[in-house]
């Protein structure tokens, strides 16, 4: 199978570290946000986009019935927000702090100073953006054409890839909602990965031993 690493990435790590300087200067100082806080909700208006310093994020949908959708999730260095760039608009998803999480609030005129001030900032948000919609399409694919096994070991994967971790700190109701299958069809699969040696659950969340393995499962 050849190897693709950069297939997708559900896991968005310090893409924007090199310009955490360029925010600090024009932001306002970074608030603390706590474990829970929803700093975006889906249909309200904000006008306001964020930087990322520090913490873990979830970025979902939910639907009238309360079902959760999880589309990925966001460590230091990155922006968040930008669906609301024109102010007007209201947020198109919901983003939840997983861990207590710092970060600084900006507007549209900031970016565009920053913009000016290091034209360089500009190409690295287009590739940002098409980090995200490379994410978006084979999510869109992963979802339709796989079960809910491959689809779970491809998130995995992926995951602890972007990570450089294998831990994911993570409960197999988020597992669940990331891979849009049933908490008892995630605990199924996860139940296999264990006893094939390729994963060790512990506490809230999962270890993964076999990385090699793992990827073998894939469908990337």
């Amino acid at each position: 199978m050849p190897d693709r690493p950069s297939a997708a990435s559900y896991l968005f790590n310090a893409d924007m570290a090199p310009y955490r300087e360029l925010f600090l200067r024009h932001c306002p100082p970074p608030m603390l946000m706590p474990r829970g806080n929803r700093v975006c909700k889906k249909g309200v208006t904000k006008g306001w986009m964020y930087y990322l310093c520090h913490g873990l994020l979830k970025v979902y949908s939910s639907n009238s019935y309360g079902y959760d959708r999880v589309i990925a999730f966001l460590k230091d260095d990155n922006l968040f927000g930008l669906d609301c760039l024109d102010p007007g608009l209201p947020s198109i998803v919901t983003i939840e702090c997983v861990t207590d999480s710092w970060v600084m609030p900006f507007q549209s005129e900031m970016l565009g100073r920053i913009m000016e001030e290091d034209p360089g900032f500009a190409r690295a948000l287009v590739a940002y953006y098409a980090k995200v919609m490379r994410q978006l399409c084979f999510d869109t694919e992963n979802q339709s054409i796989n079960d809910a096994k491959v689809r779970l070991v491809n998130f995995l994967y992926l995951y602890t890839q972007a990570s450089g971790s294998g831990r994911v700190e993570m409960s197999q109701q988020d597992l669940a909602a990331s891979v849009n299958c049933s908490r008892s069809s995630a605990a199924r699969v996860c139940g296999q990965l264990k006893e094939e040696g390729i994963i060790r659950t512990q506490g809230r969340g999962l270890t993964v031993l076999d990385p090699e393995r793992l990827r073998e499962l894939c469908q990337l």
